[in-house]
């Protein structure tokens, strides 16, 4: 009967780790134009801690209880009619799913799968999905950063700050990183200059760095007031790429007093300054870009797919954690003590 059967993490309802439970339904059956995976590697990202306390959004339709799992891998056991040819059972697939991956078994929507190359490592290969794929994203389609120029990271030894430093020097870009102390051989291993943002003068050191002109573009995980530091750090024509909001968290969780403190910091944004130095302020969510831009979702995911397979990429992976354990996962991301990626398997 067990081989009939899944696992499945669900939060069954808003709050922290305590919410998680491990169920084990039957295996779902695909329907017309699903293909059925057996997951072999699913990321943990703060969008899941944050799907997990309800404050992301997701269609009207998914109440509680929920499953999160941004991202995953994993190899197709059934295929349903009316799927290409293209697809086989046996062949593994990278999905960006947003929802629903910390699950042995899943249905997925094959538009929305590209193929793992032989040969790759899932746990790396779901590493692409997600991080990598942001930072190539933000760095080749955003920000245009050219070779030789200096670029600013938040979190650099996190799972996407790790990614933008060895994209970037592939690309013969300059990095900045900011990380604790105990993270920069991290940051210093990709090529990268790392500035301890805890005990430095982050401008001072920035424009120390970079001889007084600033950096073209920097990549801001964090909002509040590090978005206008971030702004300030810029040189005439740069950018700066918002794509995350950790300020709004509090170990681990959502904290309507960091909100108000963020709110405030809005209030300094000035765009008449920004006009006058040519310096800009936007978004990236990955999501939106694969909704919008579907054909550079699958043509730049098998783009880091390749460079894997040809091993020019070595994605950081943190810890490899089983599946019933997402909670740990989840404790150990949200405490700042992962370095890289957090894998379930």
């Amino acid at each position: 009967m067990r081989d009939k059967l899944s696992t499945v993490v669900i939060a069954s309802k808003r709050g922290g780790p305590q919410v998680f439970k491990v169920l084990h339904p039957p295996i779902p059956k695909p329907g017309p134009g699903q293909i059925q995976i057996k997951m072999h590697a699913a990321g943990v990202a703060f969008a899941d801690v944050m799907l997990r306390e309800g404050v992301y959004p997701l269609p009207k339709d998914i109440g509680w209880p929920r499953t999160p799992g941004y991202d995953v891998v994993g190899e197709i056991q059934a295929i349903g009619p009316g799927v290409s040819n293209e697809f086989a059972v046996g062949q593994r697939v990278a999905s960006l799913t947003v929802h629903g991956s910390y699950a042995r078994h899943r249905l997925l929507d094959p538009a929305q799968c590209v193929p793992v190359p032989e040969g790759v490592d899932s746990g790396e290969a779901v590493a692409l999905v997600l991080n990598y794929l942001t930072a190539w994203q933000m760095l080749t389609r955003v920000s245009r950063a050219q070779a030789g120029s200096w670029v600013l990271i938040h979190a650099g030894a996190g799972g996407v700050g790790t990614a933008l430093l060895e994209l970037a020097a592939l690309h013969n870009i300059k990095t900045i990183a900011l990380a604790s102390a105990e993270k920069h051989s991290i940051v210093i291993k990709r090529g990268g200059i790392a500035i301890d943002y805890h005990n430095e003068d982050i401008d001072a050191r920035v424009q120390e760095i970079t001889g007084g002109e600033g950096v073209a573009a920097v990549f801001d995980s964090i909002g509040g007031k590090e978005t206008l530091r971030s702004i300030r750090m810029l040189q005439p024509g740069g950018v700066v790429i918002s794509y995350g909001v950790l300020s709004l968290m509090n170990q681990g969780r959502p904290s309507i007093k960091n909100f108000i403190r963020s709110l405030f910091y809005s209030l300094f944004f000035s765009p008449l300054k920004l006009l006058s130095n040519a310096k800009s302020l936007c978004t990236y969510n990955v999501d939106i870009w694969r909704h919008q831009y579907p054909e550079l979702y699958h043509q730049d995911l098998a783009a880091l797919m390749d460079l894997l397979a040809e091993g020019k990429l070595k994605p950081l992976i943190g810890e490899r954690i089983p599946l019933e354990e997402a909670a740990r996962a989840q404790n150990q991301l949200s405490g700042g003590e992962s370095r890289g990626k957090l894998i379930l398997e």
